[in-house]
């Protein structure tokens, strides 16, 4: 009988890069490979928890990606068993020897894209973000020929733009007509006529997206936008993080929203987990879906958004409306 490894893949949306070396590793050794998707959701009010019978199996790898999914996983029957991703330990790291392995996209059957990391690290040290402490500073792990497999490629590079070397590998990918996108977000303070310049050229998927995450920052970033728009300038083709923390004034969220409307720029609420626990709960929520549907946020201002979305509830109209107009 042909020993069998399965890999659980607890709360990804995109395939799991971990897994997929894994899977590579183990296939050419002679073992048969398994995956079972839980698809635990980041949002607390969706969480279920979800069992898998391990029966059967010589080895059991669990990924998660969030701190709190792994609450939801209950594997049975393991005898062999070892967990890795942000979820369970920022420390843990696949071996050298099966980080060598590309992908196995097979696994994820219904995948058409290719996806990876350039570079790992940053320079920066934002309170919210665990990529300084796991990755280190920033660093290039890989090649644009060792992700791109597909026609359309996603990097998810946490901030490519800090690399000395960034301006060759966009060179690259406008010169090799690489249809891609940065869907971590491109740092806009590192912006020059250049990469600009550069990042205007290439066969580039969806929207730029970039990030306002404190109000502090709101002349740099305004400078670096409108240096980008020297080079791109289609309305809505921009998006913006927009970095939400229960425990920060929402009049700073609102004001970079309304910066995002002036500017015709799509913003994406980033909500920290504590916006779930917070007494604001419901307003948070109404805000990320009024924010994060581009088609509403384009055609809707805030007192068309919360009418419709909740038509008989008034004291919630008030309360959206009140947080939004606050000065």
């Amino acid at each position: 009988m042909v020993p069998k490894i399965l890999l659980v893949d607890v709360d990804s949306k995109i395939p799991n890069l971990a897994l997929m070396k894994l899977s590579s590793h183990y296939k050419s050794i002679g073992f048969d490979v398994d995956v079972k998707r839980l698809s635990i959701s980041y949002y607390p009010n969706r969480r279920k928890l979800k069992y898998v019978d391990a029966s059967g199996y010589y080895k059991v790898f669990v990924s998660a990606i969030f701190f709190d999914s792994p609450r939801f996983v209950n594997i049975k029957n393991a005898h062999n068993i070892q967990y890795g991703g942000t979820g369970y330990s920022i420390s843990t790291k696949l071996p050298d020897y099966i980080e060598k392995y590309e992908p196995d996209y097979s696994i994820y059957p219904d995948n058409k894209n290719s996806y990876g990391f350039l570079t790992r690290g940053c320079i920066r040290n934002c309170p919210f973000c665990l990529v300084p402490e796991k990755e280190g500073w920033i660093h290039q792990v890989s090649t644009v020929d060792d992700i791109v497999k597909h026609k359309k490629t996603y990097f998810l590079d946490n901030n490519i733009l800090a690399l000395d070397d960034h301006k060759d590998i966009l060179r690259e990918l406008r010169d090799k007509k690489i249809h891609c996108q940065f869907n971590q977000g491109l740092d806009i303070r590192l912006l020059d006529d250049e990469n600009a310049k550069l990042l205007s050229e290439i066969k580039y998927l969806g929207e730029y997206i970039f990030a306002f995450d404190y109000i502090k920052l709101e002349k740099i970033v305004t400078r670096k936008l409108n240096l980008f728009r020297k080079y791109f300038d289609k309305e809505w083709r921009i998006k913006f993080f927009i970095y939400c923390d229960a425990d920060a004034p929402i009049r700073d969220v609102i004001y970079r929203l309304n910066w995002c409307k002036n500017q015709k720029v799509l913003p994406y609420l980033m909500r920290n987990i504590n916006c779930w626990n917070s007494v604001n709960h419901p307003f948070y929520t109404d805000l990320a879906a009024y924010c994060n549907q581009p088609n509403i946020w384009k055609k809707m201002n805030p007192d068309e958004y919360i009418t419709k979305r909740q038509p008989k509830n008034k004291k919630r109209q008030e309360i959206f409306l009140s947080h939004w107009n606050i000065k």
